[in-house]
């Protein structure tokens, strides 16, 4: 029931920025913090080593990278016979290419035109790809890891630093000047709702395919 609330409450976020960009509400917002983040229009704020660090950063949540990390887990997860770990995975980061295209495609949000791209941008803007595909990713393969680790802080550590990435990733887009900060805000909401509904979905239907499986969601364990 939490789990449910949680996802309504993150589509309504949603739905609730993709409305005030298109009704160009948030201009002021999206502006305002892009040219806070530069000394000139073409040049961000900070030294040149600190530039090339946060393309890097952003780099983390390109689709290619994102597709090497999806394939090493999900052959791991196979080798371990987690399989519904491994369809968990699959099915998250296929349904997020599907979702960001489909919803780039809808808004047909262009890029931000008041300051350089740092890093050339390709597409539409709203919601960022990057931004999504980290949230989701990132979130979901944080807390499969985290569901085999026996200690309360190990699964902390370990869902934080799958925040703190998705996070990291998203604020290199709007730094770099590919994407507006209500750009990001909206691929982190849509990414891990769908991150969300998939481990949901994967969830109920391992409760029905074995018994085991719902005796420790229960117990708060998981015996794959």
């Amino acid at each position: 029931m939490l789990e449910l609330a949680a996802l309504g409450l993150l589509l309504l976020i949603f739905v609730k920025i993709a409305h005030e960009v298109t009704e160009l509400d948030t201009d002021w917002f999206d502006h305002g913090i892009l040219l806070a983040l530069r000394d000139a229009p073409n040049d961000p704020i900070g030294p040149p080593w600190f530039e090339a660090a946060v393309m890097h950063i952003s780099g983390l949540g390109s689709g290619a990278v994102a597709t090497l990390i999806v394939l090493i887990a999900v052959g791991y997860m196979l080798l371990a016979n987690h399989w519904r770990y491994a369809l968990l995975m699959l099915s998250t980061s296929l349904g997020t290419g599907l979702v960001m295209h489909l919803s780039k495609g809808f808004f047909e949000r262009p890029r931000p035109s008041i300051v350089t791209h740092i890093d050339p941008p390709g597409g539409l803007s709203f919601p960022s790809g990057h931004s999504m595909i980290s949230a989701a990713m990132y979130m979901t393969l944080a807390v499969v890891i985290a569901r085999t680790l026996p200690r309360r802080r190990l699964r902390i550590y370990v869902v934080a630093v799958g925040a703190l990435l998705a996070f990291l990733i998203g604020l290199s887009r709007v730094y770099l000047g590919v994407h507006y900060p209500t750009d990001v805000l909206a691929g982190w909401t849509l990414g891990l709702a769908w991150a969300l509904l998939c481990g949901i979905i994967a969830r109920k239907l391992a409760r029905k395919v074995d018994p085991e499986v719902a005796a420790a969601d229960e117990a708060g364990d998981d015996p794959s």
